[in-house]
């Protein structure tokens, strides 16, 4: 596998990286996003909990409940007993890779223009 292909998977494996960061917050649609905030600051929910706050039946608020862990900004935990929803946050990136890929691509490019 070549340099560029493995650029590209990083690339690749970066651009599915699951986890809440403020940026997503604010391309959610309004309803996902209000939902999620609130799981947010109260540090996780209970179904009935979100549904109360969102004026919402709880089978609404399933729907996008499900689409949120579906897009994995949010997880189902069990809290004694009952399953809770709570924030799911990205993990912050790896400087040190990105900073090894482009120097490895400098020592090839310098090693091109040796030979």
């Amino acid at each position: 596998m070549g340099l560029f292909d493995r650029l590209q998977d990083e690339l690749d494996a970066r651009g599915r990286q699951e986890g809440l960061s403020p940026i997503d917050l604010l391309d959610l649609p309004p309803g996902l996003a209000a939902i999620a905030k609130k799981i947010v600051r109260r540090n996780g929910m209970s179904l009935a909990d979100i549904a109360q706050e969102m004026n919402q039946t709880p089978e609404e608020t399933q729907t996008v409940l499900d689409d949120l862990v579906a897009k994995g900004l949010v997880r189902r935990v069990e809290v004694s007993g009952e399953i809770w929803y709570k924030a799911f946050f990205a993990r912050k990136a790896d400087k040190k890779l990105s900073t090894g890929v482009w120097s490895a691509l400098d020592n090839l490019l310098e090693q091109d223009k040796g030979e």
